[in-house]
């Protein structure tokens, strides 16, 4: 049975694509146009975590060639730039005040934030990351999930979420919780892919984005739509980039076009370059940045 629209609650759909890559059939909401997986056949879903599901879902992602994790390791250099670009687009909204950041991991970016001024915290529902957000850096953060923190109303100055929407149960009910926890006037920046891309109607199920534990994409419209109706106001919508080495450029290319990807890995290798940046905007993802509207009550308008 295809799940509700999480944003407008409508079971009407429109059956998109399936693949291996999914969990279930990728569908489109009629009324909303809200793109999401209609069935869970398996479920990786951020709010449950434990070592059986984490272990299911790293196997599943190495089967289906998703990452090298040897690539993957050695780009901590341009996971740090990326996080300091993160914390710059922020700045632009808010220069300080207390932060929480949720699905934290191990807490990279609050690190940065915390240096930058910030009052910061995190919630990270995998036990061992968060634990090494502690015990490692000393950071306050929380083991668990938004809705087991119970934070008290008009708590925070700024909440962020950097790719953690998509992966939420109810990524509705996360934004309510958030708009409740929120300071007036407060700040929400969400980074999370957008399914309104050239290369999703170029490579359709071969899309980048298309992962296990991917359940919801938004386009500008969609998203946008979500945080007004629970009481956001939309400051921005851009599409953003991230910095990587030219070598995990390659090897995610070698995915979709095995012989051009080796072949310009070994030409990259031989000259040297393979440790040079770029900073690629493919138009996939998007940072939404919004703010809490003060005294505003707003009803459920989804559809029974």
């Amino acid at each position: 049975m295809i799940r509700p629209c999480d944003l407008c609650g409508s079971t009407e759909t429109t059956r998109l694509l399936e693949c291996e890559r999914l969990d279930g059939p990728l569908v489109r909401c009629h009324q909303c146009g809200l793109v999401y997986v209609g069935e869970r056949l398996k479920d990786f879903t951020f709010a449950i975590v434990d070592k059986d599901k984490s272990r299911a879902l790293a196997e599943r992602v190495q089967a289906l060639g998703l990452v090298d994790e040897l690539v993957e390791a050695a780009e901590a250099p341009w996971r740090h730039k990326l996080f300091e670009d993160r914390l710059r687009r922020l700045q632009r909204f808010i220069s300080a005040g207390r932060l929480l950041e949720i699905g934290c991991a191990s807490g990279e970016f609050l690190r940065l934030a915390a240096h930058a001024g910030f009052d910061v915290e995190g919630i990270e529902p995998e036990p061992i990351t968060s634990a090494r957000a502690r015990d490692s850096f000393g950071l306050n953060v929380m083991t668990g999930t938004l809705a087991e923190a119970a934070y008290p109303a008009d708590s925070f100055d700024a909440v962020v979420l950097f790719h953690v929407l998509e992966h939420l149960d109810s990524p509705r009910q996360t934004v309510t919780e958030i708009h409740r926890i929120l300071k007036p006037g407060g700040t929400l920046a969400i980074e999370t892919p957008t399914i309104d891309t050239i290369w999703f109607r170029l490579l359709g199920s071969r899309w980048r984005q298309l992962i296990p534990d991917h359940y919801f994409f938004f386009t500008p419209h969609t998203l946008s739509r979500l945080l007004e109706t629970v009481g956001f106001r939309v400051l921005e919508v851009k599409k953003v980039g991230k910095p990587m080495s030219i070598r995990l450029f390659l090897d995610r290319l070698r995915r979709f076009n095995s012989t051009l990807g080796k072949s310009l890995s070994s030409l990259a290798y031989l000259l040297g370059l393979e440790n040079q940046t770029l900073h690629l905007t493919l138009g996939d993802v998007m940072l939404v940045a919004a703010q809490k509207t003060p005294s505003a009550v707003f009803a459920d308008t989804r559809t029974a």
